[in-house]
């Protein structure tokens, strides 16, 4: 499919146009699918009890800001398959799609996965998107862990990573004696050396797509829209100084209503080490911006920092850390939605004939 199909086909960029429809149940009634379809399998739903009522508050909450905030796109077909995906506002004009749910329908799933595109297509507000997904997930791993190939390295990025639950009471503990450096917690306006520091370690599409190119580093534009409807979204950030002044570590503390994620995502503190670095540099730097970043968490109600990181953390899950999963993200930016358009599109054709893996159920 050309460029030019893809714009005659997304043309209007509706949700009808894909027979689907965006936040059309309440946030009880699409958990109680998630369940059934068990997307939300019984220890993943043990895991978020706890929290329950403030999940569902949290969604409940968004849904009232319509897709300013957070959108549901769902498909139900003649023959009883469903089909649903969500996306929230993570950074000014960034999205974290998710929680793709294909229950008995391969034509929903298309269907959800093709209208999100289209409609942010046609609206042209966006910088970029994202998605994290366990490269255990097959389906997951060919839709989203492919596009590079697809899409270009200039316009995408596949990036491995480690998701580990650090408690609050040993990131308080670690102490560092101050040998990796200084630290210090950014304004809300721009740092070129931090934007330095992420296309280093991650490239310029990571860069760009959280936003950390621009002024408002604290995200305090976006936390105006969330705090529309009683919630949150912010961001505080902590870097940490060798002896010559150089940026050579950073701590990117999100929060967000806890639980639009379900691994809590929205809440991860990613940290970047500046490459070169060896084992025991990268683990102090690590411990010293832990120790600074769990200020950010005080009030985080599963009372530990979700550390996301590309550098081995495993003193930490010896000191009790818990190790959550091995998490890729796939960002890519908006210039390059007609051609992720055609990468599902293909890769749906694909299963439709009966070739590949059958699609389960995303994070």
């Amino acid at each position: 499919m050309t460029v030019a199909a893809v714009a005659d086909r997304v043309a209007s960029g509706t949700w009808s146009d894909f027979g689907c429809e965006v936040n059309a149940f309440p946030p009880a009634e699409l958990f109680d699918r998630y369940e059934r379809s068990r997307f939300l399998y019984p220890a993943k739903r043990a895991r978020l009890a706890p929290y329950w009522p403030l999940i569902l508050d949290n969604w409940q909450r968004a849904r009232r800001a319509g897709e300013l905030l957070h959108w549901v796109a769902s498909r139900d077909e003649p023959g009883g398959g469903w089909a649903s995906l969500t996306s929230w506002r993570s950074t000014h004009a960034g999205w974290q799609t998710q929680h793709l749910v294909s229950s008995g329908t391969l034509a929903g799933g298309r269907a959800v996965m093709l209208a999100a595109q289209a409609v942010r297509m046609v609206e042209r507000q966006d910088v970029a998107a994202q998605n994290w997904f366990s490269p255990a997930n097959r389906f997951a791993a060919l839709a989203f862990g492919t596009i590079e190939r697809s899409l270009g390295p200039e316009h995408s990025l596949v990036a491995p990573g480690d998701y580990v639950m650090v408690p609050l009471a040993l990131a308080r503990a670690l102490r560092p004696d101050g040998s990796a450096g200084s630290v210090a917690e950014l304004d809300g306006g721009a740092c070129p050396e931090l934007a330095e520091l992420a296309r280093r370690c991650r490239g310029a599409v990571y860069a760009r797509a959280e936003g950390l190119d621009r002024d408002d580093l604290r995200l305090a534009d976006v936390d105006r829209l969330y705090r529309l409807v009683g919630l949150r979204r912010h961001r505080r950030i902590w870097v940490l100084y060798d002896a010559s002044g150089a940026v050579r570590a950073a701590a990117l503390a999100y929060r967000g209503p806890l639980g639009f994620n379900f691994s809590f995502l929205e809440n991860r503190c990613d940290v970047l080490i500046r490459p070169g670095l060896d084992a025991t540099e990268t683990r102090r730097a690590t411990d010293t911006l832990l120790t600074a970043a769990c200020h950010a968490y005080t009030d985080f109600e599963p009372a530990a920092v979700p550390l996301t990181t590309a550098t081995p953390v495993d003193h930490l899950i010896l000191a009790g850390a818990e190790p959550v999963r091995p998490y890729t993200r796939a960002l890519w930016l908006a210039e390059a939605y007609p051609d992720l358009y055609r990468h599902i599109d293909d890769l749906y054709a694909q299963r439709l004939r009966g070739r590949g893996v059958y699609p389960r159920s995303t994070a």
